[in-house]
């Protein structure tokens, strides 16, 4: 059964499983694999990462390109590393995989948005909106890591980049279908990376909201009713939403990964 959860579902979900004795490595370098699936890779690409777990996955992925001879470059926004992050970073410098920290992204192919993760929330700051500005004004295809940078997790609201694919890691968040159904997502992805979900979901192409926890934002009804979707309580609502959208969501599992100290 594919599902939709919350941010913070999906945080908890993730720390009682590195709980359980899955390495958080072993997590990062299994999101890392669901991005390389994910694309055509080729041209010139930019991971732009930040400081987070989100940056820690486009370092996995620069590795794995890197490993192909498909040749990118990581813009690297941040002085900051999550310990997961700063290890495959390091990966990335030893590899001698080209890190800039800025870069004019008009002669971008594939642009890669590792920014911010889930646990944002709020307004962005001054020097990352026109980050984000800079990447939606590039004629590149744009591939966003988890979430699209500025995008609330839980309510798809905020300013945020504007993707041409979205990929999830873990489970779908309400976000997700949210900011599809806003055109703020082109396709949508979502790559099971072996965490099981702990806690409230809402079913997907089903009409059982029993165990739901979803809380629609101030924006729902308005969304909803310019999109179409029949009427109903907001989680019924929601799976509507998800089930018009069907043909932009596509389902993978990441097995038989290996190692992340093959790396």
């Amino acid at each position: 059964m594919e599902k939709l959860i919350s941010v913070a579902t999906m945080r908890d979900s993730d720390a009682a499983e590195i709980a359980s004795g899955t390495e958080s490595k072993t997590l990062m370098y299994r999101a890392g694999l669901g991005l390389f699936r994910s694309c055509d890779w080729h041209g010139n690409i930019d991971i732009v990462a930040g400081s987070g777990n989100n940056a820690g996955d486009g370092y996995v992925l620069a590795l794995l390109l890197h490993r192909h001879s498909i040749p990118c470059r990581i813009v690297c926004t941040s002085e900051k590393f999550s310990p997961d992050g700063a290890y495959f970073f390091q990966h990335c410098q030893a590899e001698g995989i080209p890190i800039v920290t800025e870069a004019d992204f008009q002669q971008s192919d594939i642009i890669v948005d590792c920014l911010l993760g889930t646990g944002f929330h709020g307004e962005l700051r001054p020097a990352m909106r026109n980050l984000v500005e800079q990447i939606n004004a590039s004629p590149a295809y744009v591939l966003s890591v988890d979430i699209n940078s500025g995008m609330n997790g839980d309510t798809g609201e905020g300013f945020c980049v504007r993707s041409d694919c979205t990929v999830s890691i873990g489970t779908l968040k309400y976000g997700h279908i949210l900011g599809l159904l806003a055109g703020k997502i082109g396709l949508l992805r979502n790559y099971d990376i072996g965490i099981p979900c702990r806690g409230a979901f809402l079913p997907l192409f089903s009409e059982d909201t029993a165990v739901c926890d979803f809380t629609p934002p101030d924006s729902f009804a308005d969304l909803m009713d310019a999109a179409g979707v029949p009427a109903g309580s907001p989680a019924h609502r929601l799976q509507l939403a998800a089930e018009m959208k069907k043909t932009c969501i596509r389902f993978g599992k990441i097995t038989d990964t290996g190692s992340y100290q093959t790396l």
